[in-house]
């Protein structure tokens, strides 16, 4: 976003590689071990339950993401709940109705304006708090749908979904760079 084309392009290629590479993995994975093409449908639970049980989720996995990023112990606390509360504010707004898409961006806004508050205080960079927060967000049943339909032949519904998952993707990164725009007015202006 501040004319470094070379470094961005780089960079989405980077994790385009990465998604299609866990993509891959967990689809030989489930190729082994059996698992469905289709995920099952939960358990009837309450709303309560369905909250807190989708907020722990959030929080565990982006601590484990955290903890790859060597994020200080305050940190880890930090990103779960930046995790917990953005990711459960995309699923909350998806259940409403609202495009994941749209969803998406609004908890990766989410995300990076509580990481732009704290950071400072934690002494961590804006990126350490904000990926591992999102990165529940990413969109891993569209791309692994899109590896079951190609391999499947069914390549209009594989592009679909992979099509789908970058959406969603871009929609994340959009969130992040919105709410760097957003705390760093410096940001704006080339020097």
């Amino acid at each position: 976003m501040q004319h470094q084309t070379l470094a961005g392009i780089s960079r989405i290629t980077n994790g385009v590689m990465l998604l299609a590479a866990a993509t891959a993995g967990f689809s030989l994975i489930a190729a082994v071990a059996g698992l469905p093409a289709q995920m099952p449908s939960a358990p009837p639970l309450g709303e309560v339950a369905i909250l807190l049980l989708r907020a722990l989720a959030s929080a565990v996995g982006a601590c484990g993401f955290a903890i790859l990023f060597n994020s200080s112990s305050r940190a880890l606390w930090a990103i779960a709940g930046f995790a917990a509360i953005g990711n459960e504010l995309r699923l909350a707004l998806h259940d409403a109705g609202v495009s994941l898409t749209f969803a998406a961006f609004i908890g990766a806004l989410t995300v990076g304006l509580l990481a732009s508050q704290v950071r400072r205080r934690l002494h961590e960079s804006r990126i350490a708090l904000t990926v591992p927060g999102i990165i529940m967000m990413l969109p891993g049943r569209d791309a692994f749908q899109a590896v079951v339909s190609f391999c499947q032949g069914d390549a209009l519904a594989g592009l679909r979904s992979a099509v789908f998952g970058g959406f969603v993707v871009g929609a994340l990164a959009a969130g992040l760079v919105a709410a760097h725009f957003v705390t760093e007015r410096d940001w704006l202006v080339e020097p």
